[in-house]
């Protein structure tokens, strides 16, 4: 593939001038400005107190206190005079440390400490502050990936007037940092987030923030991205973007940490308040009444031959419309909606792939449509591959061994591309990484701030109450839990009755549904139970499957319908939109076998929900 400033337009959109983009550039590095210094908010307070290892401050969202904030502990000394004068001059502050804020409520706050410069350690009545004065910021040059046409050093320049015009920093430009690295050599941006370069840039020039910056091409334009690390812990601390749009910028709302679907605008991150770490208990089963999903629901035709394991939704052409993805173990189709007919577009053949693992969509290359996203597993190795819709055929653009890829809104808004390596023989988690494509393969990135030791497969991010405090999304052993990107368990819901249906080894989709305007977050999750009596189940080995909605009410989930899957066996399921006539559809992939066990079809039954 070209690289991207070398593309053809796509799908009739023009593309931008150069002088386009660096007009509407320097209206997004404003946004983008605002946006950070709102997220380092001038903030002084006191320790109230202590609740095992946290540290209570009494400062919370009123006071602009996000989660990930760090603040610097310190402890008045005694006032001090002018020897001739007597005239007071002020009070020398003791540096006692730093604590990062973990759980913001509305007039307190509870921290971890990160930092200590005093064996005694804290007290009550120490104070604590962002600092009042101008923050120093690292920030190299802007990364302009595969954005032709532009010039990287105006648009570093414009960012950083931007920036201090802002009145909150002070930005240490690239020649400076190098000077700070004792190097002379060009580096890549993303080489300072090593933990040594970042010690280097705290120790020697009292920088406290990170800044990366990234020119990524998108769907609605041309996205410019600030990453904002911190230098004590390496921790992802605030992710701002805007996107430039021929002169002319979208705005996005306001939310912290890195950015759901490529049908959501994007975001900035920042999380509001967050209730304490309780574990929400499961209400039990009968609580609440469960509606079944409405009778009218239509099995799409035709059926498909074999058994396809795994389903998605994707936009591939860019028209606004979301096509149909089914794979199996030989080949991956894509399909579009005619009604209950299911119209064939293309076929890629998956038979020396392996079985499929994940099936996912995103926008990765930037052009408008989205490229399909797979996992696969091939002889006990896991591999990634990325294929996408060129001139009604597809094609593999990108494949790599040992790998795990996955979308993720880490912000809850915007959807970007995760990796996890997966080192044969090694059981052992490896860290997840942002992936972004250069214009011919896909680059590795920053590090996803989530605990240890997690698989990429375990988990989806969401931010469950639209207040941008991320949440971590687990389903299994029938059990959906809801968890702080620190690892702690802040609910669990228990499903009624029966286990999760395994998806392909791994545990099963949960699949998000967030669109309707207004309305809680909803989860569709599977179960599987046996069939009625033990005798029938013992006899005939059929077990009955069933696709639960859930709705977050604020605290906890509730289940609020379901659709029983008595016959065939439930393999995945997504959520369409099927146009006049059938509307919105819960999507379920069922496979049946043939009455002598000799033959088996798939077929894709539409609920109404």
């Amino acid at each position: 593939m070209a690289a991207a400033d070398e593309r053809t337009p796509v799908r009739g959109k023009g593309s931008p001038s150069a002088r386009d983009q660096q007009g509407g550039f320097a209206e997004a590095a404003k946004i983008v400005a605002e946006r950070l210094a709102a997220s380092f908010p001038r903030v002084e307070g006191l320790i109230i107190g202590f609740e095992g290892d946290l540290v209570l401050i009494d400062r919370g969202t009123a006071a602009g206190v996000v989660q990930g904030m760090e603040l610097d502990v310190f402890r008045e000394g005694e006032e001090f005079k002018h020897p001739l004068t007597g005239e007071a001059m002020g009070r020398l502050d003791k540096d006692l440390g730093t604590v990062r804020v973990l759980y913001v409520h509305e007039r307190y706050a509870e921290t971890a400490v990160i930092k200590k410069t005093e064996k005694a350690g804290f007290r009550k009545g120490d104070r604590v502050r962002v600092s009042m004065a101008r923050m120093i910021v690292a920030f190299p040059n802007i990364d302009v990936g595969g954005v032709g046409g532009v010039s990287m050093r105006a648009m570093t320049k414009d960012l950083a007037a931007a920036l201090v015009r802002t009145g909150r920093f002070e930005p240490v430009e690239d020649r400076q940092l190098r000077s700070m690295l004792l190097t002379d050599r060009e580096f890549m941006a993303g080489e300072l987030t090593d933990p040594k370069a970042l010690k280097q840039l705290a120790d020697r020039g009292k920088i406290q923030v990170l800044l990366l910056s990234r020119l990524t091409p998108s769907a609605d334009g041309i996205s410019l991205d600030v990453q904002a690390y911190s230098t004590l812990t390496g921790n992802s601390i605030v992710l701002a973007s805007a996107l430039v749009q021929s002169g002319l910028v979208t705005h996005d709302k306001s939310s912290r940490g890195p950015q759901t679907a490529p049908t959501a605008p994007s975001t900035v991150i920042t999380p509001a308040e967050t209730g304490k770490s309780i574990v929400a208990a499961s209400p039990r089963p009968g609580t609440l009444p469960v509606a079944p999903m409405p009778s009218d629901h239509v099995v799409l035709e035709p059926a498909l031959d074999g058994s396809m394991t795994a389903m998605a939704m994707a936009d591939l052409d860019g028209d606004g419309k979301r096509e149909l993805l089914v794979a199996g173990v030989d080949r991956l189709l894509a399909l579009r909606f005619d009604g209950s007919h299911l119209k064939s577009l293309a076929e890629y053949p998956l038979r020396e792939k392996g079985s499929v693992v994940t099936l996912e969509a995103l926008d990765v290359t930037g052009d408008g449509g989205a490229e399909i996203i797979m996992t696969l597993s091939h002889k006990g190795r896991i591999h990634a591959l990325v294929v996408q819709w060129i001139e009604s055929k597809l094609r593999a653009i990108w494949e790599v061994p040992d790998l795990i890829i996955r979308p993720l809104a880490p912000d809850g808004k915007t959807v970007r591309l995760f990796g996890q390596a997966m080192v044969p023989a090694d059981r052992a988690a490896q860290p997840i990484h942002q992936y972004t494509w250069d214009g011919r393969n896909l680059q590795v990135g920053p590090a996803l701030d989530v605990p240890s030791g997690l698989s990429l497969l375990e988990f989806t991010m969401a931010d469950v109450n639209g207040d941008g405090a991320i949440r971590l999304l687990t389903f299994k052993g029938g059990t959906l839990e809801v968890g702080s990107q620190t690892g702690t368990l802040l609910s669990s819901y228990k499903a009624s009755s029966g286990a999760s249906v395994p998806k392909n080894g791994v545990d099963p989709r949960i699949v998000i549904d967030k669109e309707r305007e207004g309305e809680r977050l909803q989860v569709i999750v599977a179960r599987e139970q046996e069939a009625e009596g033990r005798m029938q189940s013992w006899w005939s080995g059929k077990r009955t499957h069933s696709l639960t909605v859930l709705k977050w009410d604020g605290t906890q989930f509730h289940e609020v319908r379901q659709a029983p899957i008595a016959d065939g066996v439930l393999t995945d399921y997504a959520v369409a939109d099927l146009g006049e006539g059938l509307g919105r559809r819960l999507l379920a992939l069922v496979v049946k076998r043939g009455r002598l066990g000799l033959s088996t079809r798939s077929e894709i039954q539409a609920f109404r929900y």
